[in-house]
């Protein structure tokens, strides 16, 4: 089994991208709303304020928000338990980055490209405020893997493959991953290895987890 992690910039295309590799591999597909729907399940429901908005320092020390974090880790590694999952954003990379069997995948294009993506998808007519949408938008994801997790969002050793789509099709990049998922099934892990199938997970979550995704809300854009 294996589990791919797909962090995307705003305007890359990576949520089609990766619905479409889960849809190619027969993966179930988590993101935002369905991360949102364990949440609410488990009985937390004030992470998406934190994860949405740019931390401070304050936030760091904050022992409400350390624990969102915190649940937010757990329900990342129950999701990853499972196997045979794609994981869009929530700082997958970050919280997986341990195990094996686990692919990081970045998806990324060049500012101008994403611009008139986000501007095309979301109806917008003024071209700064698209562009200072998608400067806002690195910025909070930039800020949040900083604090929380002490790596940088946008470092290319974080992954095990980094995909522009400013010189590549969404085709193209689905092909690219799905791949080299195969190709991390088929490698057998080092003696010392740790994989999600060694993840012990909260019974009370891992059923939270199984209903969420069984009855999936409709997928959100990110």
């Amino acid at each position: 089994m294996t589990v791919i992690t797909i962090s995307g910039e705003l305007g890359s295309l990576s949520f089609d991208i990766a619905q479409q590799v889960a849809k190619t591999l027969s993966y179930e597909f988590v993101d935002k709303r369905t991360a949102d729907g364990i949440f609410r399940q488990y009985g937390l429901t004030k992470f998406d304020d934190l994860y949405s908005s740019a931390p401070n320092i304050f936030d760091l020390i904050n022992a409400d928000n350390l624990l969102l974090v915190s649940m937010s880790n757990e329900i990342l590694q129950a999701v990853a338990q499972r196997g045979n999952v794609v994981i869009l954003g929530r700082t997958g990379f970050a919280v997986l980055g341990e195990y094996a069997d686990v692919l990081h995948v970045r998806i990324q294009a060049p500012f101008s490209d994403r611009v008139q993506r986000v501007m095309g998808r979301e109806g917008l007519t003024d071209l700064q405020a698209a562009e200072e949408r998608v400067r806002e938008d690195d910025n909070v994801h930039r800020k949040y893997v900083q604090m929380f997790y002490n790596k940088h969002w946008d470092e290319a050793s974080n992954f095990g493959l980094v995909l522009d789509t400013g010189s590549l099709s969404s085709e193209e990049a689905v092909k690219q991953i799905v791949e080299a998922a195969k190709a991390l099934e088929q490698k057998a892990p080092g003696k010392d290895a740790v994989t999600t199938a060694q993840i012990e997970v909260d019974p009370v979550l891992a059923d939270a987890v199984a209903k969420v995704i069984a009855y999936p809300l409709t997928a959100l854009p990110g």
